[in-house]
């Protein structure tokens, strides 16, 4: 047989047959008096075999040593066996991954379907930062809840925060009495603004002090849930904060979650 004949025998292409030439997976064949290479059926074996095997995902660089495995020697490791298991253990990665990605798009495009904003916040906690910032008694304030969403989503998407912390929070702000006292808390926060913070070191461990007593209930359910609490505030929140007044108050209260609810 020519290349192309046993190329189309395999199903593959003679471009396909060289670069397994070029592999060391087939030999070369044997040449004829003309110099033209033929095939014989061992050849076109082999090439089925490296064809099954890539057809069933096993790399090409992992082929060479399972198309002709060794016996199995008693009390010996099995490397095919473990390159086999290997190989099971990435597809089951992977079909994970597209499980969870099917997931989020699915959540995506019912919240398009439906006008809501495409968020990686859960749809109760979007909604009800969306009523916070809609009811905003100031512009300060309603800044200040703007870029708490976004702190919120940078902690979802990071994958740091367990997810009960979002249902606690989802809760926190769905309640009256604790909304109002939320947003009585970020007024005065919005207030510390262009203070100095020596000036106002009486309010900003006032201002830390009641915050970080507000976030006990929700330090006491995430840790019951075998989540960190502080990890998903940990990283950096502080700086993301311009005024000196108002990042002392969020780096003490990050430190307070930190430590596990505890100042």
């Amino acid at each position: 047989m020519r290349i192309s004949d046993v190329a189309r025998a395999a199903g593959a292409t003679p471009r396909t047959v060289r670069h397994y030439h070029r592999l060391g997976l087939l030999a070369e064949p044997r040449r004829l008096s003309n110099g033209y290479g033929t095939y014989e059926l061992p050849d076109l074996v082999r090439l089925m075999r490296i064809r099954w095997l890539s057809a069933a995902g096993v790399p090409l660089g992992s082929i060479a040593a399972m198309i002709e495995p060794k016996p199995i020697d008693a009390g010996e490791p099995d490397d095919f066996a473990d390159d086999l298991s290997s190989l099971i253990a990435e597809i089951d990665r992977k079909q994970r991954v597209l499980a969870d990605q099917r997931v989020r798009l699915e959540e995506m495009l019912s919240a398009r379907g439906a006008g809501r904003v495409v968020s990686p916040l859960p749809v109760e906690l979007v909604s009800a930062f969306e009523e916070l910032i809609a009811s905003s008694p100031t512009d300060s304030v309603r800044r200040l809840f703007e870029r708490e969403r976004d702190m919120w989503e940078l902690v979802a998407i990071s994958g740091a925060a367990p997810h009960k912390l979002f249902s606690t929070a989802t809760q926190l702000l769905s309640d009256e009495d604790d909304r109002k006292r939320i947003v009585d808390l970020y007024r005065r926060f919005a207030a510390l603004a262009g203070r100095e913070v020596a000036e106002a070191a009486d309010e900003i461990a006032d201002l830390s002090g009641e915050l970080e007593e507000s976030l006990a209930g929700v330090l006491g359910d995430v840790s019951s849930d075998g989540g960190s609490a502080g990890t998903g505030f940990s990283v950096g929140i502080a700086d993301l904060v311009p005024d000196p007044a108002q990042r002392e108050v969020v780096a003490r209260v990050a430190a307070c979650l930190m430590s596990g609810g505890t100042a």
